[in-house]
């Protein structure tokens, strides 16, 4: 499929207006430019969770998932240190040449599609419309499945702080 391998720094580098293969054509999906959310973002707290009364928590976050598909996850014991960390740590792999998050792609021999690794989703068919962002995609567990060569080895420190988090 061409255009499948492009990955979006490279086509926002340009300048140039986004492919077509980036455009949603279906008007049923768009969302309006005045479109403002019924409720903010919901909240779930991951300690109410495991609780034994914490049935309204569940229901909450499937309310959650099924009406937003993504919600704030608090009273979860991460240090908002480790988080801020683990964002510029993030930031600091994605603001590398292009040349060097390649050498972590998602894709065999430029064209096989594998979950890990640096680069764009899965495209099924030429037809199949482009998300605009590029990801790194890591497994975490089980560990005996991690594919370590995928990880980054820059900055130095991002694969132990990042497998530091999961051990």
């Amino acid at each position: 499929m061409e255009g499948s391998t492009n990955l979006v720094q490279q086509l926002a580098l340009k300048g140039q207006d986004p492919p077509s293969r980036y455009i949603l054509k279906d008007k049923e999906h768009l969302i309006s430019i005045s479109f403002s959310p019924p409720s903010p973002i919901p909240v779930i707290d991951h300690s109410r969770l495991s609780q034994l009364d914490g049935g309204d928590e569940v229901i909450k976050l499937r309310s959650a998932l099924e009406s937003w598909g993504l919600f704030l996850l608090v009273g979860h014991g991460i240090p908002s240190s480790f988080l801020d960390e683990m964002l510029n740590m993030s930031r600091e792999f994605f603001h590398q040449p292009l040349e060097v998050k390649q050498k972590y792609t998602n894709l065999i021999d430029g064209k096989d599609f594998k979950l890990e690794g640096y680069g764009n989703d899965i495209v099924k068919s030429d037809e199949h419309i482009l998300d605009w962002n590029d990801r790194l995609s890591l497994l975490v567990q089980p560990e005996d499945q991690r594919s370590l060569s995928l990880w980054p080895t820059t900055p130095t420190s991002f694969k132990y702080f990042f497998l530091l988090c999961v051990c």
